[in-house]
């Protein structure tokens, strides 16, 4: 399988609406304990991010409220936290690394975090496919001049 770096423009545009359809089908049949309401706006956000295309100039209004709805969701499901050491333990040298907070969730909390890593995914392919499209833009330019 080929990497999202390795695809053609087109193929990466296709699995960056291809992944949006799958967070909205995937929004359409969570069960994470997310009132109606709040359902129904989290699908309009991602249906709009996805007829309106990853790269219209209202994508960073429906990204960031997106971003901004799931992140207060899973601190109103977080239960507390605890440290965990992200690093390595070297014979010669001790701890090598830091001491990192991790938040303890509830169940429906891992389902929206989980959720939430998937939308980074699909902001990550956008992010890749913005530059990929800047980069053939410019390259014309200067084939132009």
């Amino acid at each position: 399988m080929k990497y999202h770096d390795q695809l053609t423009l087109t193929e990466l545009w296709t699995c960056a609406l291809q992944e949006l359809d799958a967070l909205h089908e995937e929004a359409q049949r969570t069960d994470a304990g997310l009132s109606a309401t709040d359902l129904n706006t989290l699908s309009r956000a991602l249906t709009a991010l996805r007829q309106e295309g990853p790269l219209s100039s209202s994508a960073p209004d429906s990204i960031g409220w997106i971003q901004a709805f799931l992140d207060a969701a899973i601190a109103r499901e977080t239960l507390g936290h605890q440290d965990v050491f992200d690093g390595t333990n070297d014979p010669e040298l001790g701890a090598i690394g830091r001491v990192r907070s991790k938040p303890i969730l509830s169940e429906n909390g891992c389902r929206l975090d989980l959720f939430l890593q998937r939308f980074k995914k699909a902001l990550a392919m956008r992010d890749l496919l913005a530059a990929r499209v800047d980069a053939e833009l410019q390259i014309a330019r200067l084939k132009a001049a």
